[in-house]
């Protein structure tokens, strides 16, 4: 694209506060060439809607549940949160005073030493683009996985071949380059309803769980203080892997920072979407994982090891039977593809 085409895109989106924003990175030296289309909530709603809550519980769920039990998913979860929460509130600090999509190396080299600046920058920025590929590829993975588990949910005898995993994995690496690279002003309008549908499931999770489950609830010193160990890790080193779900999840609020360039007064709404989206995840997946722990039931192994292969969508299974579930499921597909 010429310097021309350049100028001419941004102009049709310019305001003062754009005019502002890139007047700031001008000052930094670094000459801001994307369009600002997203609003501070639709910012938050990106680093939200990335984290997924439900649906990524329903990703990762493999990485807690057995490694615990209650106690893994629980108290893994809220430990994790918090420690992540320091990372975010420095990352936030960052992001207010150098808002730029160049993120973490162009931070590298501003505050590193002369001598080492572009080495260490180069490093940061070659290690950002491999946890960039590998976390785009895992998400997509985690949603291919969501709708095979929609599939056997409709028909429990469908078991996914290699090649029809392989195949929609591909595909929705595929859908989401091409609408990230080419639809920035429409990915910027579904985070709205991004967020509402995870909200929504959320609390379906949160009431509807409950509700359905009323009668075969766990005792409260199972759902807070049972520790079941499937793996033949020591207990306390399971209890360390647990935070593997939450830690796959709610890191993913640097993507944030990416946005930089995009988000209209982005020293504030880039910093705040970071430390919004960590609490409400930490928070909400908290919430969910003590209702989760408080309807399976007790038999954690037979949870974990049934043919079904995905350990939420059978306690949906258990609550609101196969129609039930299998709606519910449908929109958690839809929520992950967001």
């Amino acid at each position: 694209m010429t310097n021309a085409m350049v100028e001419n895109s941004r102009s049709m989106v310019e305001t003062p506060e754009t005019r502002r924003d890139d007047a700031r990175l001008e000052d930094l030296g670094y000459h801001p060439e994307l369009k600002r289309a997203f609003s501070a909530w639709e910012t938050f709603g990106v680093a939200f809607s990335i984290m997924g809550v439900v649906p990524s519980i329903a990703s990762t769920i493999f990485y807690n549940l057995p490694y615990g039990g209650p106690v893994g998913m629980i108290w893994g979860w809220l430990i994790s949160s918090v420690l992540i929460l320091f990372i975010g509130l420095a990352m936030g600090e960052l992001a207010s005073s150098m808002p730029t999509s160049g993120g973490l190396y162009f931070w590298t080299h501003r505050l590193s030493p002369p001598k080492y600046r572009d080495f260490l920058a180069w490093m940061v920025g070659y290690n950002s683009f491999l946890g960039n590929v590998s976390a785009v590829s895992s998400l997509a993975w985690a949603c291919s996985g969501i709708v095979f588990a929609a599939a056997s949910l409709n028909n429990s005898d469908f078991a996914a071949t290699a090649a029809q995993q392989f195949g929609l994995y591909v595909g929705i690496l595929i859908i989401c380059g091409a609408f990230c690279a080419y639809g920035t002003e429409i990915f910027a309008k579904t985070q709205t309803p991004s967020v509402i549908l995870n909200v929504i499931l959320a609390l379906v999770t949160i009431i509807g769980l409950p509700i359905a489950r009323r009668h075969e609830l766990n005792t409260a010193s199972f759902t807070f203080g049972g520790f079941v160990n499937l793996t033949s890790w020591p207990s306390g080193w399971a209890f360390l892997l647990s935070f593997l779900a939450p830690v796959w999840t709610i890191c993913s609020f640097d993507c944030a920072v990416s946005l930089s360039e995009e988000a209209t007064n982005a020293a504030t709404a880039v910093p705040q979407a970071i430390v919004g989206a960590i609490g409400s995840a930490g928070i909400l997946g908290t919430v969910i994982l003590i209702i989760l722990a408080l309807t399976m039931g007790p038999d954690v192994a037979a949870i974990n090891d049934d043919a079904l292969g995905q350990p939420l969508a059978y306690i949906y299974l258990q609550a609101f039977g196969q129609k039930g579930s299998l709606v519910i499921w449908s929109f958690m597909c839809i929520a992950r593809e967001l």
